[in-house]
């Protein structure tokens, strides 16, 4: 999962992959071991949390098949393949 460090995510993304996974912002804090404001503010923009806590987010929804790329533009896209967790929380 290391190979996607590179690519910057934003509050949109993480919208955009909970969206994916079915999952509310309480589930993805749990997993994510954060504060359900930090999701909460990140995804509207009103704050950007720490490289760590960002790092915790974002392993977290990795582990359930979440895959961040750059393309044209940055993305999100489900690879259940990929999953090391069940997506069911």
């Amino acid at each position: 999962m290391g190979s996607q460090a590179h690519t910057s995510i934003i509050g949109r993304h993480l919208a955009a992959a909970r969206e994916l996974l079915q999952i509310t912002q309480a589930q993805l804090a749990e997993a994510a071991r954060v504060h359900e404001d930090t999701v909460r503010n990140f995804e509207a923009g009103i704050h950007r949390p720490r490289p760590s806590t960002v790092k915790a987010l974002r392993e977290a929804l990795e582990a359930r098949g979440i895959e961040f790329y750059n393309g044209a533009e940055p993305g999100v896209r489900l690879r259940p393949s990929k999953a090391v967790i069940s997506v069911d929380m």
